[in-house]
């Protein structure tokens, strides 16, 4: 039985990656702010085991809530494998830097770098002592490593994100039976994400202008396409822990 924990599973990447999932031999838990009702629909018509649940994981409470409800469903043995996909994200706020709401930057940085930490943290404890194949996968971005005016908040929990992984990836390397840990900034993807930045306005965003050009020369990715590489190599031992990757090299890896 393979077991896949996967936030941020309503829309985007994260719905993608949840359909190409559904399929016997499969346990899957999902988790989003509101449940995708054609994906629930999809596992009971093919008796897949799909637990979904609808937290805000802007919350830390309800993403220690949601990831101990996980382990509570899983009993694995020597012959599984298990994985925990940190997806979930957002944008807002975007704005320069003297202009940031505080508020919600500070529900930016609990969705997008301590909701990870907390789930990893519980992953890692609860099958620390399980000589299995053991992923956590936390989807990053080249804003970690390209700055963005505008993208103050978001460019920081990404590249944050990515630090998380390399760190928890040493650790784990001197570990008896380590969880693989990786990041992949998974290239641009038309989501809504990509929506709410072609909507944004220029003086709060100033690169809009070629992002709105990459969607119009159809440059774009297909959350599908990219889902499908991903669960391609999700347990492949070319990828080493701690490691933090483009979506071209994830490409070479699939090869």
């Amino acid at each position: 039985m393979d077991y896949y924990i996967i936030t941020g599973a309503s829309r985007g990447i994260g719905e993608a990656l949840t359909h190409k999932l559904i399929k016997p031999g499969n346990t899957l838990f999902a988790v989003s702010r509101n449940m995708n009702e054609d994906l629930v629909e999809l596992a009971a018509g093919l008796n897949v085991p799909l637990f979904y649940f609808e937290y805000d994981l802007c919350f830390r409470e309800q993403a220690e809530l949601f990831i101990n409800e996980v382990f509570k469903h899983i009993q694995l043995s020597d012959h599984d494998r298990i994985a925990l996909i940190n997806n979930a994200g957002m944008l807002e706020p975007v704005a320069p830097l003297k202009s940031i709401d505080f508020a919600l930057a500070e529900k930016h940085l609990d969705l997008n770098f301590l909701t990870p930490l907390v789930l990893s943290s519980v992953f890692i404890s609860k099958t620390s002592a399980l000589k299995i194949p053991k992923v956590i996968l936390n989807i990053s971005s080249g804003a970690a490593f390209i700055p963005y005016s505008g993208w103050s908040v978001y460019c920081s929990s990404k590249a944050g994100l990515d630090m998380l992984t390399k760190v928890a990836g040493l650790e784990q390397n001197a570990e008896k039976y380590p969880v693989k840990i990786f990041a992949l900034a998974p290239g641009i993807i038309e989501t809504t994400m990509q929506e709410t930045i072609r909507k944004t306005e220029n003086d709060k965003f100033p690169e809009r202008d070629n992002f709105i050009k990459l969607y119009e020369e159809g440059k774009l990715a297909k959350p599908d396409d990219v889902a499908g590489l991903i669960l391609e190599t999700l347990f492949s031992n070319s990828i080493i822990s701690g490691s933090v990757i483009t979506i071209d090299q994830l490409k070479e890896i699939g090869i």
